[in-house]
């Protein structure tokens, strides 16, 4: 039997990886293929960009705790990204 997928942790799921693969992007998390700490600042900004467009675009449309995980999420790497590229 087809198991039904719930959504809204689809959508928790996505805003986590995205700030996973920004985090490692940033170098603040090991990449895990090679182990090191590797930056991609251009990579970072746009994935950072990615989540700030979801922001932008669920507006009004996500409940209190996922507006809270995309709103943290975006404001933690925006601060990171910052320290990265003073």
């Amino acid at each position: 039997m087809k198991q039904k997928i719930d959504q809204n942790e689809l959508f928790r799921i996505l805003v986590s990886q995205l700030n996973s693969s920004a985090l490692t992007q940033l170098g603040v998390n090991a990449n895990p293929v090679t182990g090191k700490q590797d930056k991609n600042i251009e990579a970072a900004t746009m994935t950072i960009g990615i989540l700030e467009s979801l922001l932008f675009k669920t507006a009004g449309n996500l409940t209190k705790e996922e507006d809270g995980l995309l709103s943290g999420a975006v404001r933690e790497l925006k601060t990171n990204l910052m320290k990265e590229t003073r």
